[in-house]
């Protein structure tokens, strides 16, 4: 299916997403100075807030029948404060600045001074206020009563806390166990504080949910580069941007940086964008080509692209001959079948379209990239979904080229900042942490595999007798949500729960106890993104106003609960919160215009980019030095340069450069370390030659869970793809620019605008079943047949048979909207709806039960919210009646209540947009 948007709808779109970044709001001030003055934490509580005589920040008295003349207040931003900090609803932690007035954040915007997000901020950082000042928030210590998930609490001290929690680990660290202690995190910004707690403690069972979001991807990054798992497109200075599955302009992990360089270069680069993508996102809508492919087929698109590029002689064969390790005509005979008409039969896209588009990138390049994501990466092939994208990048020469595909080496903070000396690494190891069916998941990073943790739990294959969880909603966000539900009630498998939120979210629901975190506006981090000028930076994160009630950050507390369990713990925690900031952030230099340097220059300005070094443009071409060529050899016959046997460069055309940081100094195409590594055997010689001593061998506990990995980029078809049924169809998930993956649906601004998740159904499809909008259908979804046979152990008692004997993971009963803009073969729901706890908004209720004491961690009197309570339009009273529902109505539901779990076998991704569904018709 081909799409091509009409000017109109162009302009419309353009304009939502500068709307999105901030860029069209058109809002000004007149402020003070930051002043750098302000007292630190434990210096004085704010006072509780008087509605009567200050307006709650994120309750404005709106125009209208009793409402205010004098609105906007053209006065209300004099004289206020300005604290810079950086955002942390999403992960792409763009810098802010907070206006603050009598102790109270009443405005946040974009800090122009962080120089990735560049002073631009969208929907979901203007709502940092409904965050902090929520009337729901959590705000003192929580313990439970009732049995586990009953949902019954008692408020107690921050003492009785810490000293229950010590007593629970000190035992387990003194019983010789401390794998035994697991801490779960979902989105953190706070990593030095982690890893110091837990090497101190002595456990490295540090769980994630990154194989939720991108382990394919970086996986794929890391088999050609190794240095770097995260790809920085330089759509800025490009000419043409080949997008397979990535939704920049609302769901990236780069989101406002990237989105804002993709425009910047086509309104003033002159590049063309096509895009890929099974649903009509917003990037898609924006872009100057739309093609609809049959799910999970874009590795073959992408193969069929670099077969046509290839045979009209189009490639930049110096590149392929002398940078990578496979030879133009190597890579032409493994290419061979892959035509465009082979990847039209498999996808539906047009040859002429693919062969057009490829010869169109060809031309552009080295000014050309290749961008995906999820779209393509959240499938069961999704590594091999990636890996054939990006060898697009090579065969067109564009890798490390100016508006090329493009990295670095420093994934998040300047090299310059030093944290204090940290504890030794935790020598432990966790079948939960590093399960040994993933090959790549944790060779080169450690990206885990977070979907199967209470899999394995519920098997048997491991037992906690303490469980952290840190910023988690996992019974939402997690697939087989019953499966993440039973393991969390069960007292056995999980014998002691410590629950770290700002919010009682569906985590907290399972807990024992709930501890009361800061929101990202209350505490100190240094933090960065990858970068998109390709060059690393520093930004700063600082409480724009003292905590709420008795909320506390990790780095207040984490060293009182240190010295509570001893034994040596408490030697790693010297200084207070502000004393370690100022050594961390010590080696930043002085601004010669302010005369400040060091902490004091991050919290006049927010951020500091070394902009005396050079973009990360080729570096496999930097010249290597002669103090770093001493006492080197030199191999005769592949020109690797190396020291004691570790790699140092290789001598190109008589040279000594830098090379590739992998075990050939080349951008690798053929992978012997990926293939070696799937079957277990010794890739120690291949790590010396790249020199990145943190990628290891896969240990000893892998042995006899070999997968064969391919060295080359292929491509496949899932088998229950293949060979799909006529009423069957795939699901996909996607995220609304709104919303952060079930973190946001509590902030009443961005609830309001989406709370409901129909599903997604083209109408030639609709028809076919013979439903319309507003109909309900019932969804029942099945297990993979391809994990079937590749991962037995996936296969669970829990699942369901049907006559057919296929295994079912869920049903699910929803309504649905019809949308030209998605695969007939597909149906598409959005997540972070479906919410059964974390506040009352995010449930879609104006007032919380009578009867819910999670509300004992709260204080509703002090920031009760009378606009909630009074214009929320959209809660649902149905009763769950479907012939009484409204469209547009009620909290949606959650998809996760029947994606199985699904794994990638290659990496442990999760396969989000590869499942199964049959669907019936509700009467």
């Amino acid at each position: 299916m081909k799409h091509q948007p009409s000017p109109n709808r162009r302009k419309f779109f353009q304009l939502g997403a500068a709307i999105l970044s901030g860029s069209a709001l058109g809002l000004s001030s007149r402020t003070s100075r930051r002043s750098t003055n302000r007292p630190g934490r434990g210096q004085g509580r704010a006072r509780p807030i008087n509605l009567d005589e200050f307006n709650m920040p994120g309750n404005a008295s709106l125009p209208g029948i009793g409402g205010e003349g004098n609105w906007p207040d053209m006065d209300k931003y004099r004289d206020t404060e300005q604290v810079p900090g950086m955002c942390q609803l999403c992960s792409t932690v763009c810098g802010i600045v907070g206006h603050v007035k009598q102790g109270r954040l009443i405005k946040i915007e974009g800090n122009p001074k962080d120089p990735n997000s560049r002073g631009k901020l969208c929907a979901r950082g203007q709502a940092g206020l409904n965050h902090l000042y929520h009337p729901e928030r959590l705000l003192y210590p929580l313990k439970r009563v009732g049995q586990r998930g009953e949902g019954k609490w008692k408020r107690i001290t921050w003492d009785q806390a810490l000293d229950e929690i010590a007593a629970r680990m000190k035992a387990i660290r003194e019983s010789g166990h401390p794998e035994n202690f697991a801490f779960h995190q979902g989105r953190q910004r706070s990593k030095d504080a982690l890893k110091r707690f837990l090497n101190a403690f002595g456990t490295s069972t540090q769980l994630s949910h990154r194989a939720l979001c991108s382990g394919n991807r970086r996986a794929a990054n890391l088999a050609y580069l190794w240095e770097s798992d995260w790809d920085l497109n330089d759509v800025e200075h490009s000419k043409y941007i080949l997008n397979f599955g990535s939704n920049a302009f609302e769901a990236h992990q780069g989101h406002v940086p990237f989105a804002n360089r993709i425009q910047n270069g086509r309104f003033r680069n002159g590049a063309k964008m096509v895009t890929f993508d099974v649903r009509l996102s917003n990037t898609a809508g924006n872009s100057d080509e739309w093609f609809a492919p049959f799910p999970g087929t874009d590795g073959a698109i992408a193969l069929a692209m670099s077969h046509a590029i290839l045979a009209a002689g189009k490639h930049d064969a110096d590149f392929l001959d002398q940078w990578t390790t496979s030879s133009v005509d190597e890579l032409k005979q493994h290419l061979a079948n892959s035509t465009p008409e082979w990847a039209e039969q498999v996808s539906g896209v047009p040859a002429a379209d693919i062969r057009r588009i490829a010869l169109e990138f060809a031309a552009a390049a080295p000014a050309a990239t290749t961008m995906c994501n999820r779209g393509s990466s959240a499938h069961l092939n999704g590594f091999y979904n990636d890996r054939a994208i990006q060898l697009l990048n090579a065969v067109v020469g564009s890798v490390g080229k100016k508006g090329g595909w493009c990295w670095s080496p420093w994934g998040g903070l300047d090299p310059n900042v030093k944290t204090p000396a940290m504890p030794p690494g935790a020598k432990t190891w966790s079948v939960l942490e590093d399960p040994p069916e993933y090959p790549l998941a944790n060779v080169w990073r450690r990206m885990r595999v977070g979907e199967v943790v209470y899999l394995y739990l519920l098997q048997g294959r491991a037992q906690l007798e303490a469980y952290m969880t840190y910023n988690l909603d996992s019974p939402l966000t997690w697939p087989e949500e019953s499966v993440t539900k039973e393991v969390l009630c069960n007292e056995e498998l999980i014998k002691f729960h410590v629950c770290i939120n700002p919010f009682y979210n569906e985590t907290a629901h399972y807990a024992d106890i709930v501890l009361p975190w800061t929101t990202y506006l209350e505490r100190w981090d240094l933090d960065a993104r990858g970068s998109y000028n390709l060059r690393p930076y520093v930004g700063l994160r600082t409480p724009m106003v003292e905590p709420l009630g008795e909320s506390r950050d990790v780095r207040d507390f984490f060293p009182e609960l240190a010295r509570r369990i001893g034994g040596g713990m408490e030697d790693w925690y010297q200084e207070d919160v502000r004393e370690y900031m100022e050594k961390w952030a010590a080696n930043v230099p002085e601004n010669p215009e302010t005369g400040k340097q060091g902490l004091d220059r991050l919290l006049d300005e927010g951020a500091w980019e070394d902009t005396s070094r050079e973009p990360f443009y080729e570096p496999f071409l930097a010249d290597l030095s002669g103090e770093e060529l001493r006492d080197t050899e030199t191999d005769a016959e592949t020109g690797i340069i190396t020291r004691d046997g570790v790699g140092i460069g290789i001598l190109m055309d008589g040279k000594p450069v830098r090379g590739f940081k992998t075990p050939s100094r080349k951008f690798e195409i053929r992978s012997l370390f990926i293939s070696q590594t799937g079957l277990n055997q010794d890739t120690t010689e291949l790590i010396k030659r790249s020199s990145l001593s943190k990628t290891r061998p896969r240990p000893e506990e892998h042995h006899g869970h070999d997968y064969p990995i391919d060295e080359m980029p292929i491509w496949f078809q899932p088998i229950e793809h293949e060979e799909i049924e006529d009423d069957h169809l795939i699901m996909t998930s996607f995220k609304w620019n709104v919303h952060n993956h079930g973190r946001t649906m509590n902030l009443k601004w961005l609830a309001e605008i989406v709370h409901s998740n129909p599903a997604w159904l083209n109408p030639q499809t609709a028809e076919r079943f013979g439903v319309g909008d507003g109909d309900w259908v019932e969804l029942t979804a099945y297990f993979s047949r391809m994990l079937e046979s590749t991962s037995p152990h996936l296969k669970s008692d829990h699942y369901e048979q049907d006559a057919q004997g296929r295994l079912i993971a869920g049903r699910l009963r929803v309504p649905i909207v019809t949308m030209p803009g998605i695969h007939p073969r597909a149906i598409a729901m959005s997540n972070s709806c479906g919410h059964w706890q974390y506040t009352s908004v995010a449930q879609g209720k104006k007032k919380a039960e009578p009867a819910a004491s999670r509300l004992v961690g709260s204080d509703g009197q002090t920031y009760r919210d009378p606009d909630w309570e009074d214009n929320m339009w959209w809660e649902d009273r149905s009763e769950g009646d479907p012939q009484r529902w409204e469209p547009n109505t009620g909290n949606g539901w959650n998809q996760n209540q029947i994606l199985p779990i699904a794994p990638d076998p290659v990496t442990g991704q999760q396969a989000f947009h590869s499942t199964v569904v049959a669907i019936r018709k509700i009467t």
